[in-house]
């Protein structure tokens, strides 16, 4: 049986009761909402909620959530991407007059999907880098900055509640998911971090686990992954491929299998020199080998 590190107290989110779901108030109307494994939030205006994507991992719980608050309806649901895990429950909350609004990558993605009718198309979307909204006195701005991790993406900033939402981008006090927030392009990702620093706000959701972040978690996450490429490109460095072929006995005629001990080799030395993120980090016993043969193919290619 595979044996995993504790998670360290600073990492662990709130207990989750038997309602499914906890609800935080960060103030200003705005509310975060995990089950655990995902979270999202939303923001009760005037006249309604303008929610930020809709989990299929909290399903109907998630209107239960948003009414422990507020008997308001949701009278706008912002698509921060188009994966199904953040947004597979949006067909929940279909009412007339319900706002969708994406980026116009994000609904042409959708449209393209055939046979799911979890993820109604937005009724409102938006090209290039920015839109800003005033919902009932609440001024949303959405920022398509880069392929950090889906095209179509969004930084969603409410800058008076000083509130940022970034699905996807990093796990606050943990390693990031596998390669799941590389998925797209690895130096966009790191773009991202640098420009996540550039907003003014107190907290971020970044939609996975069960704790919001602040400025100085996104700025750890900088460090970890400027300490991955660093590791990982002076691994590519020093870990010569026909040596690490023949170590392994590959024979001369399978290539694919060269490209993968070479690699699993440049994982695997990464590693040893990557200084150690167990007390700053939770996940890393599980993410790390993950993380850096990511960063060691794009050091490579990119």
């Amino acid at each position: 049986m595979t044996e995993f590190a504790p998670v360290p107290d600073f990492a662990l989110g709130p207990d989750i009761p038997e309602s499914g779901y906890v609800v935080q108030d960060l103030g200003g109307g705005a509310h975060f909402v995990t089950q655990g494994m995902i979270n999202t939030m939303f923001v009760e205006t005037k006249n309604g909620v303008v929610l930020v994507d809709a989990s299929p991992f909290l399903g109907d719980k998630l209107l239960e959530a948003i009414e422990s608050v507020t008997p308001k309806p949701v009278t706008h649901l912002i698509y921060s991407h188009a994966h199904a895990d953040h947004i597979g429950a949006a067909h929940l909350l279909k009412r007339d007059g319900l706002k969708i609004i994406s980026h116009e990558i994000t609904g042409e993605f959708i449209k393209e999907v055939k046979n799911d009718d979890r993820r109604p198309l937005p009724t409102e979307t938006f090209s290039g880098r920015r839109k800003e909204m005033d919902i009932d006195g609440v001024r949303f701005v959405l920022d398509y900055t880069g392929d950090w991790h889906q095209a179509g993406n969004l930084f969603i900033h409410l800058p008076e509640l000083k509130l940022m939402g970034a699905m996807d981008s990093f796990t606050p006090k943990s390693a990031p998911f596998f390669r799941l927030y590389f998925s797209a392009h690895v130096p966009a990702y790191f773009d991202a971090m640098d420009q996540l620093l550039e907003y003014d706000y107190e907290t971020i959701v970044t939609g996975h686990m069960a704790l919001p972040g602040t400025p100085e978690d996104v700025a750890t996450n900088r460090e970890y992954i400027r300490d991955l490429r660093a590791a990982a490109s002076e691994a590519l460095r020093t870990v010569d491929m026909k040596e690490a072929s023949a170590a392994a006995k590959v024979p001369a005629d399978n290539k694919q299998a060269e490209i993968k001990v070479w690699m699993d080799a440049v994982t695997a030395r990464a590693a040893e020199l990557m200084p150690s993120w167990e007390k700053r980090l939770g996940g890393t016993d599980i993410f790390l080998s993950d993380n850096l043969n990511a960063t060691a193919w794009s050091a490579f290619i990119d």
